[in-house]
């Protein structure tokens, strides 16, 4: 057997990374990831389902973690909502909260879609896509577009060239009121479609005292996808864009920028269905 078929094998049978790292934070996760920028994001998206989604509401949230995104899709929105995550752990503490009562949540893997129904607007948001190799793109986009109803659209965003220099591939410390998050990232330079290995520790004081502390480790491998390989991989999933748009601090631009946006927001129907 050769080194690389030996390397192959090794690849397939390994714990998938993703799946590794939210084991560990899940039952945390609310905690270490305080999100102030959530609900702007979620207006995001809601300007472009108005903008360019069908009548309907009827809404999947893929890669949902802790449905904190899902609950305020849901609120913001009015959309009945059902979400889905990779992480066992992380859908149990979406099923968990009070006001997830009644919100049916699911584990499934975006390369491997099982059928959840038949949605108007399916939403990807954050880091999900991120996790995924540029070749397992067309699978996920498949597995998505197929949840989709008549007319209906997938919404998802992609963390940009820039924001992967600038955010990922970089060592940073941020004090939280004496919560600190450590995160150390590389390699560099980041090129297109190139791959950022990001170890994230958090640490909290367990009691009163000053000289005690808890420690929380993950370790994320972050995909760039350039906006061609995304366009290419939706085409060879089935799907066809419908608009592209870039985040630029509280704005929502209509120019995307690998360079100077944080995120380009997209927009996709299946091929062979025009949008109103």
């Amino acid at each position: 057997m050769s080194a690389q078929q030996e390397a192959h094998d090794a690849d397939a049978t390994a714990p998938d990374p993703a799946l590794t790292a939210y084991a560990t934070v899940a039952a945390d996760y609310d905690t270490i990831v305080e999100d102030p920028y959530l609900l702007r994001w979620v207006t995001f998206y809601g300007k472009l389902v108005a903008r360019y989604g069908p009548a309907g509401k009827r809404l999947l949230d893929a890669g949902c973690g802790t449905g904190r995104g899902t609950l305020a899709l849901r609120d913001r929105l009015g959309y009945t909502v059902t979400g889905c995550d990779l992480s066992p752990e992380m859908i149990e503490a979406a099923r968990a909260k009070p006001e997830a009562a009644g919100t049916p949540f699911f584990v499934a893997d975006l390369r491997d879609m099982p059928d959840l129904g038949s949605f108007d607007v399916v939403t990807c948001m954050g880091e999900p896509l991120a996790y995924l190799a540029g070749e397992q793109l067309a699978a996920a986009f498949a597995g998505l577009g197929r949840q989709l109803a008549d007319g209906g659209v997938l919404v998802f965003d992609m963390t940009t060239l820039g924001s992967f220099r600038r955010d990922y591939a970089v060592t940073k410390v941020v004090d939280r009121d004496g919560r600190f998050d450590v995160w150390r990232g590389g390699p560099v330079p980041v090129g297109p479609d190139g791959v950022v290995d990001v170890t994230h520790d958090y640490f909290a004081r367990t009691g009163t005292g000053d000289d005690t502390w808890r420690r929380v480790s993950s370790r994320h491998r972050y995909h760039h996808h350039s906006d061609a390989t995304v366009r290419r991989e939706l085409a060879a999933g089935g799907l066809r864009l419908i608009a592209a748009h870039g985040v630029e601090g509280r704005k929502l631009t209509d120019v995307p920028d690998e360079d100077g946006c944080r995120k380009i927001l997209y927009v996709a129907g299946k091929q062979g269905q025009q949008s109103d």
